[in-house]
């Protein structure tokens, strides 16, 4: 949390060793601060000054705290500087200046974090681009270029990115409310920025660049929250193997798991994209359109065959109604239209539609008084006046505002001007339908989420804190993998439904399993911490029938472990009663590097290993959301129904996956969680096999 004071609420300002000299990046923060209006100080020994800006010898003399400081001094200086900042109770700083961690200066940066600690400061950066706040005419960066004051707050970890999108937004017309720079991200971070960004009332759509993600949880909890009233948009970077290496020694960032981004991202319904384009132009349709009421359905206009039905086909692979027009709707459109034209949506008016053609469909959909977005395709003939049409196409949408309308002209040299007509006057514009309707795609979902009902949270099992305890104890005595006898205890604990292994230590006890069993076949098994995968050399027996095939299991277990791992630490060998033939389903839970609490579900066997069939999400996840996670396999109806077979009892597996997140959330000890199998048929669910790594 960001104090009880936003960061970025600031009406006064003190540059930190500015400088008049011209090739100064701080003589760029003063003439950034030209159009602020507010308090605005800077600080040099030699104490001169420079248009509106009052100069002061140091920071110890300047005569009120100011709400900001920015330090832009050699990194050497920096320290010194913060401390200084620190006694004069300044609580907010940026530092702009280079040569901490991304140079593999840590000790710097580590002192910069003890500083701010020390002095309950807050510190953006440092080598950061610094601030710009659009709507204050504050730029307290040096970045020089004028920002037009907008709906959109940029969070970046990179300065060139927040340069290219806001140098791209001067020739789409479009404006940002904040621009925030992090890189290093030493204190603040994006969770920091993400929490102010959401009470900010200038701020509809956020849109971010990072590398790297410092507390991924609490990432995952602001988003899930934040996306259900600003969408968000994010470009994501440093997945790729060849990152890993550069991020070591540029950033000092961790490298993201892909598999797990998608989750999070599906999750907390962020829309990302590796693509720089659709980053931008997502970001202007969003702009321009989130605070409507959008419809669902599209009408398409064009005056050539091929477009339409490009623009039909990407309208299914993004999930994008077409409107259906009744016989009497295609009757109003084709008013004054050629007989060769249809009126089947899309709305094909011959390729030598003019500017007057254009205008009577648009008048012919206004007389339906329909709400249906418009997609209007031009393609330049040889009679198209285009610059007139995009004419026509902006006084329509004058008049009308209340439908929305976004238009593609296609081709280049023949219609630039019609281009930049239309992006001038606010229209949507882009060259090929594709990319306006995976945009527009993208505005459906951000709409469909903002009305999904909030999921209930999940309720997960409690146990004693004696017993808790006593399982603590336990843990501390273990080493990479629990014990059997701990790992019992732990599901005997949370009431989990597994199958008991019984160990034994000679031929003697053998005989003792064998009579006492319930079912006719027993399986045997070796019981190893060091030993995970127990079938790859002989250390699994199963379907055994008769009491000389157990003693022979057992015997046969052990010499293979001598055989083919000689130093194992082994507990000797354990026999389970065989169960009946029932569906094997895989459970795993793992902390993420970033993200923590993964949970993973699937069909054991070929369907996990080889077919990498596996629903994931971030736990704990409620029974809606584990039934909807066996559902989303997509081996799903063998577990449901296939052919004559029954469905598995839901309910049992689903409360044996909640019973094993409770373990996981409340044991952060265990690292990983390994159910490999748990049998399940249409009675009952029980786990066969468990392994719980630390």
């Amino acid at each position: 949390m960001i104090s009880k004071n936003n960061f970025f609420d600031i009406n006064s300002v003190a540059i930190i060793w500015a400088s008049e000299a011209a090739w100064k990046i701080w003589n760029d923060l003063l003439k950034n601060l030209k159009n602020f209006k507010w308090k605005k100080m800077w600080v040099n020994p030699k104490w001169w000054h420079f248009e509106d800006i009052t100069f002061y010898e140091s920071i110890e003399k300047l005569p009120f705290i100011p709400d900001i400081a920015v330090i832009t001094i050699p990194a050497k200086l920096v320290l010194d500087s913060l401390e200084e900042c620190g006694k004069k109770w300044i609580k907010r700083v940026i530092i702009i200046s280079a040569g901490f961690k991304e140079t593999g200066n840590i000790e710097w940066e580590e002192a910069i974090i003890s500083i701010a600690k020390k002095y309950d400061m807050r510190v953006l950066g440092p080598n950061c681009l610094g601030y710009i706040d659009a709507h204050k005419n504050l730029n307290l960066s040096f970045w020089g270029k004028w920002i037009k004051p907008g709906n959109i707050a940029m969070v970046s970890q990179s300065g060139a990115m927040a340069v290219a999108l806001t140098d791209w937004a001067q020739t789409t017309h479009i404006g940002f409310s904040k621009l925030v720079s992090m890189w290093n991200k030493a204190d603040l971070s994006e969770n920091d920025v993400l929490e102010d960004l959401a009470n900010d009332p200038y701020t509809d759509v956020i849109v971010i660049y990072l590398e790297s993600i410092e507390n991924g949880r609490k990432f995952y909890e602001i988003t899930k929250n934040l996306t259900k009233k600003k969408p968000i948009i994010m470009v994501k970077s440093g997945i790729s193997e060849r990152w890993k290496e550069a991020a070591s020694s540029h950033t000092g960032a961790l490298s993201w798991e892909n598999k797990v981004l998608e989750t999070v991202f599906r999750d907390t319904w962020i829309h990302p994209t590796f693509s720089l384009e659709r980053f931008f132009l997502w970001a202007e349709m969003f702009s321009k359109t989130i605070k409507n009421d959008i419809p669902d359905k599209l009408a398409i206009i064009t005056n050539a065959w091929w477009p339409w039905v490009m623009a039909t086909d990407h309208c299914e692979l993004n999930d994008i109604e077409l409107q259906e027009f009744t016989d009497e709707e295609q009757k109003i459109l084709k008013m004054n239209m050629p007989d060769a034209s249809s009126m089947h949506n899309p709305i094909d008016i011959i390729w030598d539609a003019t500017s007057n053609r254009y205008a009577q469909i648009l008048k012919n959909i206004r007389e339906l008084d329909k709400n249906v977005w418009l997609l209007i395709l031009v393609t330049p003939q040889t009679v198209t006046d285009v610059e007139v049409i995009a004419t026509e196409i902006f006084k329509w949408e004058e008049q009308n505002p209340n439908y929305f309308l976004m238009t593609s002209f296609m081709w280049w040299e023949s219609i630039k001007l019609a281009r930049r007509y239309l992006r001038k006057n606010n229209i949507l514009d882009y060259d090929y339908p594709r990319k306006w309707l995976i945009a527009y795609g993208q505005l459906l979902k951000q709409k469909k989420w903002e009305n999904t009902p909030v999921e209930p949270e999940p309720v997960l099992v409690e146990i004693s804190e004696s017993m808790k305890s006593e399982i603590q104890e336990s843990l501390k005595n273990e080493k990479d993998m629990c014990s059997l006898a701990t790992t019992s205890k732990i599901m005997n604990a949370f009431d989990v439904s597994f199958l008991q292994d019984i160990l034994v230590n000679d031929l003697s006890d053998v005989e003792k399993v064998w009579n006492n069993k319930k079912e006719d076949k027993l399986v045997a098994k070796i019981a190893s911490k060091d030993i995970a995968h127990k079938t790859d050399c002989g250390w699994v027996v199963v379907w055994i029938a008769t009491l000389k095939e157990a003693k022979e299991a057992y015997t046969n277990i052990l010499n293979n472990v001598a055989k083919f791992h000689p130093n194992a630490l082994i507990s000797w060998v354990t026999f389970q009663e065989m169960l009946p033939t029932s569906k094997e389903i895989f459970i795993g839970m793992k902390r993420d590097a970033s993200f923590w609490e993964v949970l993973l579900v699937g069909m054991w066997w070929i369907f996990v290993n080889v077919y990498e069939d596996v629903s994931m999400k971030l736990s704990p996840v409620n029974k809606n959301g584990i039934k909807s996670m066996f559902e989303n396999l997509k081996w799903y109806p063998i577990l449901n129904w296939a052919r004559w077979d029954v469905p598995i009892d839901f309910d049992s597996i689903i409360d044996i996956v909640t019973k094993i997140q409770s373990i996981f959330h409340t044991f952060p000890e265990i690292k990983e969680i390994d159910i490999n199998p748990a049998f399940a048929n249409e009675r009952w669910s029980i786990i066969v096999d468990a392994k719980f790594y630390l």
